[in-house]
C-alpha cells in the first residue's frame, strides 16, 4: 500500500514552529552530528548536580527518572550522548538504582504534585522507571553489568501471562526493548510482550505513545515486518495532518514534541532516510 505524504510538510513544521532546541533536534535526526555549543549549553544549564534532569525539566526540582530518559532521548537526536551531560545522566541513573534493583521517582517531587503516570511510590510508577532506566542502559552499553541483571529480574517477575507488564503501556514495550537488547532476538521475554502489544486497540495509540513504541522497538532490533510495527506505522501515517504534524493528546504546546517523536520513528524503523525526507517531492508516495 502506498502512502501519499510530503515529508517537507513535517521539516518545515518542526523549523517554524519549534523552539531553538526542537529546531536543534530536527537538524540532528536528519544528520547533524555535531550539536552548536548554545544546545549544549542549554542541556548543561538544565542538568541537575547530580546528573538526573529535574521533573517535568522545571529548573530547581529533584531529579526525575522520567525525564532523565526523555533528554537522553533528545541526546540522541542530537548525537550527542557521548558529551559528558550523557554521561552524568548515565551515573545518576546507576546512582539511584534501588537495592531491589528497581527505580522509582524521587519521593521529593511528590510536592509539585506529579501527573498520575510519575506518582512516586506507586508500583506502576516504580515499574516504568525501572523499564526506562534498563532499557536506556541496555542501549548504551551496560547490558551485562549487574544493575541491568537486577532491574530485568525484577521486571520478569511482573509480566502477566498475556505478555504485559505491570502498569502502563508504555512500560510494556520499554521493557520489551531492554529484554531484546540483552537476551538477543531469541528472547521470549520480549517476543511475549511485543505479541501484548500488537493486540492493543487502535484507540488506544495516540501518535505520541504510538511513535514512542516504534522508536523504542526499532531501536532494539525488532524488525519493521513484525505486525506491531507493520500495523504501527500504517497507523502513524493514516494519523498526519495536512500541515505536517501530528497531534498531542496532552494539547498543542506539546504538538512540536509529537511531531518530532514521530519523524524519529520513521526513521529508525526505516520508513525514510534523511536524504529521502530532504529530497521528498510534493506529496511522494512512500511504500508500506
Amino acid at each position: 500500500m502506498a502512502v501519499r505524504y510530503d515529508w517537507r510538510l513535517t521539516i518545515a513544521y518542526i523549523d517554524q514552529s519549534g523552539n531553538e532546541m526542537e529546531r536543534a533536534r530536527l537538524r540532528g535526526l536528519l544528520g547533524r552530528t555535531r550539536p552548536d555549543a548554545k544546545t549544549l549549553r542549554t542541556l548543561e544549564v538544565l542538568q541537575n548536580e547530580d546528573g538526573g534532569f529535574p521533573g517535568e525539566l522545571v529548573q530547581g526540582r529533584p531529579s526525575s527518572v522520567e525525564a532523565t530518559a526523555l533528554v537522553l532521548g533528545w541526546m540522541q537526536d542530537l548525537s550527542m550522548l557521548a558529551v559528558p551531560q550523557g554521561q552524568r545522566a548515565v551515573t545518576y541513573l546507576l546512582t539511584v538504582q534501588r537495592p531491589d534493583g528497581t527505580w522509582d521517582e524521587s519521593p521529593g517531587l511528590l510536592r509539585y504534585a506529579p501527573s498520575p503516570h510519575l506518582v512516586p511510590g506507586d508500583p506502576r510508577v516504580q515499574a516504568l522507571c525501572t523499564a526506562l532506566a534498563a532499557s536506556w542502559l541496555a542501549l548504551l552499553g551496560y547490558r551485562q553489568d549487574h544493575a541491568v541483571t537486577r532491574a530485568l529480574a525484577w521486571l520478569r517477575a511482573r509480566q502477566a501471562a498475556d505478555g504485559r507488564f505491570l502498569g502502563f503501556l508504555r512500560t510494556t514495550w520499554a521493557a520489551a526493548a531492554a529484554f531484546r537488547l540483552v537476551e538477543g532476538a531469541g528472547s521470549s521475554t520480549s517476543a511475549r510482550a511485543v505479541e501484548a502489544l500488537t493486540g492493543v486497540g487502535d484507540d488506544r495509540w495516540y501518535p505520541g505513545a504510538l511513535a514512542g513504541m516504534l522508536a523504542c522497538l526499532a531501536e532494539a532490533g525488532v524488525p519493521a515486518s513484525v505486525a506491531v510495527i507493520r500495523r504501527g506505522l500504517q497507523r502513524l501515517w493514516g494519523l498526519a495532518r495536512p500541515d505536517g504534524s501530528w497531534s498531542s493528546e496532552d494539547g498543542d504546546v506539546h504538538t512540536v514534541e509529537v511531531t518530532l517523536g514521530a519523524l524519529r520513528a520513521l526513521l529508525r524503523c526505516g520508513a525514510v532516510s534523511p536524504p529521502a525526507i530532504e529530497e521528498a517531492s510534493p506529496a511522494g508516495a512512500i511504500e508500506a
